[in-house]
Order: C-alpha cells, then structure tokens, then sequence
C-alpha cells in the first residue's frame, strides 16, 4: 500500500500555518487558553474534511496520526511547551481529547470507506458543535447539569450543541445526497438530539472520540431508512426519554446519568430492537425501590460515572448481538448482565443502609434481580424469539445470577460501611464482566454443541 506524502506534508504545513496564525492572534489580543485550543480544535477539524479528497490509503492517515502524535507529545513535554506548545497546554486540564481526536478521526476514516458525507458529517459536528458549545457554555451557561464529581456542562452549551450539530447534518444532506427532505429533516434532529446528549455526557475529553463515532453510528443506521421508520425512532426517543423521567422518580440518577440512560436506551433499540429497553428500564426502576428508598439513601445518587459501570458490560453484549446477527442467542446473557448488577446494588442497599443480614441480603438481593430482570427476560425472549435458549444455559445464567450475589458478600465481607463511590463501582463490573465472559463462552459452546 502506497503511502501518499504529497497529501501527508500538505496537511502537516497547513497544521505548522495554523499554530502560527493562532500564536499571532495570541500576541495581538491575548487569547486565553481555552480560547486557542478551541481555534485550533476548529481548525484542525476543518482541514481534515480534505481527507476524503486527497488520501485513498488508510495506511497514509494512520502514519500522519502517528506524526501528529508524535508532534503532540513533543510539544507538550519539551521546549516546544513554551513556543507553539501554549496553543495546546496552556490550561491546566487533565485530558486525552488531542489523543482521542487524532485516534477518531483515522477511524472515521476507516469506516466510512471513502463516502464523503458519512466521513464528513461526523468531523464536521466534531469541530464545529464541541468549540461552540464548549465557549458558549463557558461564557453564557447559567443552567448547569453537573452535579457530584461531573464536568461541568450547562443546557445553554447543549442547545448550541444541538442547533450547530443539526445544521452540520442538515445542510450536507440537502445539498450533496438524494436522500428526502422529510427524511433529512428527522435524520438531523436525531443526530442532532443523540449527540448533544453524548457530549453532555462525555468527560476527560473523550468527547473528541465519542461524538464522531456515535454521529457516524446514528447516521450510517438512518441514512437509507423511509420517512416512516425515522418517525418510529423518533417517536421510541420520545418515549424512552418519558420512562427513563418516570423511572428516576425516586432520583437515583443525577441529571447527566438521566442523559446516559437516555442514549444508551437509544442505542438499544437501533441496535438490538425496542424489546431490547426492558432489562435496563426495569434495572433503573427497581434500583431504589422494593423495598423504597430509605430516610439514610437520601444523599445516595448515582452519578455519570457510577451509572457508566452498570451499562458497560450490557451495552457491549447489546454491541455484540447486533454485529454478530446473534440477538436471539445473546439476549438472556445481555438481560442477565443487567440482573447481576441489581443484585449487587440490591445488595449493598440490604446489607449497609436497610441493615439486613448478610444471608437475607443476599437471599433478596438474588430474588430481586431474578424476578425484575430475569424472568421478564424470559418471557420477552418467548415472545419476541419464539423459544428460549437451551435449558441448561438457563440454569448456567441463572447460577451465575447467585455466584454475583455471592461474590459481592466476599468481596464486602470485612466492609463496615458502604459508599457509592466510582472505585466501588468498577469493583462491582469486574464481577460482573468475569460472569459474562463465563456465560458468553459457554452460550457459544452451547451452539456449536447442543443443537
């Protein structure tokens, strides 16, 4: 595979231009820090939109991302630190987002395979919507959605996320595809409204790699889709955003998980179907209830970050199953994925703050997750598959269902008090991704063997 160094130098001198101009407006009007790395954020973004037009190889894209990387790491851990590096680092901000923006855009790259508006779009919301909520948030954001240990986010930066990222998809759609008027209507406020919620929800800077891959994932699974269909998906995003405000009545969830759960419901139902919400609504509603919540909970709500622990693992099977074609196979392990962290937050609630025994804690921390999440997954795999999965994978999930309830009692034993804390959180997905794995390898043993 040729690489292009025509294309790769033209791109590296148009970076070097950049970082002078910038450097230039610095001297002349005293930009601050954020200021210069959104300018330079933009214009990076903007020139990356030539990639589809002057590189075929993918092997080209890759090595000008290792030399931006490279350039990168130079600039801010040597003498360039002081010169050209203050476009970048002259805040005081733990980060990844320059890692992550040169990682998402090889790959949007990849992926897209050469179709211009769907490589496009993406880098073009990427550069365009982040920089310009990002500024008006900080400048004007009055109403602000982070609570607990989130970063800040404001519906004023949002909203300007959401009108920036509908035009980006609006107007490429209208002028360079075939694609309807009606249908490019919906298709720009889904994207839009998905991510916007994805950057409210995005932190450390993963932003720069989540926006583009999700924009890319809401558009390539939409663009070919009738006027009908997108008014479904539309309509199901209404909905979900209904029951997820319902099942947070008991306000479990701070304002920025409500978000999460919203766009993981989303992505649930495009990738495995609209029966597919039932594990995690049923997940979010019985977390603090049954018994309800306690006068000592009050102060317990599970932020961004926590939440995130409890939707990896099932939302990465939801990923599996809708690429592999295997959603009837699969769906019993994504459910009980979803039962084995109710019953490890069931039982944390038991054991520390309704004050049980550890056997009736974990007892009704089990019970609670089989007959909440469980067993409605097997009735919704009855009725919605046909016929359940083999009975002795039944039985496996199901003893893996206790072996979760019995790991935690080991894993707390020593334990006098109980914070819900993110260390905690990741301690409890370890158990469950260990689980999983188990019953993953054994469902795909099971196929090739009982049949």
């Amino acid at each position: 595979m040729i690489i292009e160094w025509q294309s790769i130098l033209l791109i590296l001198a148009i970076i070097f231009a950049m970082l002078l101009i910038i450097k230039l407006l610095e001297k002349k009007f005293n930009l601050n820090g954020e200021l210069k790395r959104k300018l330079f954020h933009s214009s990076m973004g903007l020139t990356m939109l030539l990639f589809p037009h002057i590189f075929t190889s993918e092997l080209s894209v890759f090595v000008l991302g290792v030399i931006a990387l490279v350039l990168m790491y130079l600039m801010k851990n040597t003498k360039l630190k002081k010169s050209l590096g203050t476009v970048l680092y002259d805040i005081d901000r733990e980060s990844l987002g320059e890692i992550f923006f040169v990682i998402s855009v090889f790959v949007i790259f990849v992926l897209s395979k050469g179709d211009k508006i769907l490589f496009s779009i993406p880098i073009l919301i990427l550069s365009l919507a982040d920089s310009t909520a990002a500024l008006i948030g900080k400048s004007y954001g009055k109403n602000k959605m982070s609570e607990l240990n989130e970063d800040t986010k404001s519906l004023e930066g949002s909203f300007m996320f959401f009108m920036v990222a509908f035009m980006s998809t609006l107007v490429p759609l209208l002028l360079y595809t075939t694609v309807g008027r009606e249908e490019t209507l919906i298709i720009s406020a889904i994207v839009g409204f998905n991510v916007a919620m994805v950057e409210m929800i995005s932190h450390s800077g993963n932003d720069n790699l989540l926006i583009p891959l999700t924009t890319f994932a809401f558009l390539s699974t939409h663009i070919t889709q009738n006027a009908d269909t997108l008014k479904y998906h539309l309509i199901a995003l209404g909905i979900i955003f209904v029951l997820v405000s319902i099942a947070n009545g008991v306000k479990a969830l701070s304002k920025i998980a409500v978000v999460e759960a919203m766009v993981i419901g989303y992505l649930t139902v495009i990738l495995y179907g609209t029966y597919a919400v039932i594990p995690p609504l049923f997940t979010i509603m019985t977390v603090m209830r049954f018994p309800k919540r306690q006068e000592n909970e009050k102060n317990n709500v599970y932020d961004a970050r926590i939440f995130e622990t409890n939707i990896i693992i099932p939302t990465a099977v939801c990923g599996l199953a809708a690429i592999t074609g295997w959603k009837k196979e699969f769906f019993m392990i994504y459910a009980s994925a979803y039962a084995m962290h109710l019953i490890i937050n069931s039982f944390v609630r038991f054991k520390y703050y309704i004050k049980l025994s550890e056997m009736d804690s974990i007892l009704l921390s089990i019970s609670k997750g089989a007959i909440f999440v469980y067993i409605p997954g097997l009735i919704v795999q009855k009725l919605v598959f046909g016929s359940l999965v083999h009975w002795s994978m039944l039985i496996f999930m199901f003893v893996a269902l206790i072996a979760s309830g019995i790991s935690i009692y080991f894993k707390k034993k020593d334990v006098k008090e109980e914070e819900i804390l993110t260390s905690n959180g990741y301690m409890h997905m370890k158990i469950v991704l260990y689980l999983t794995i188990i019953i993953t390898v054994a469902q795909v043993l099971a196929q090739n063997f009982l049949k």
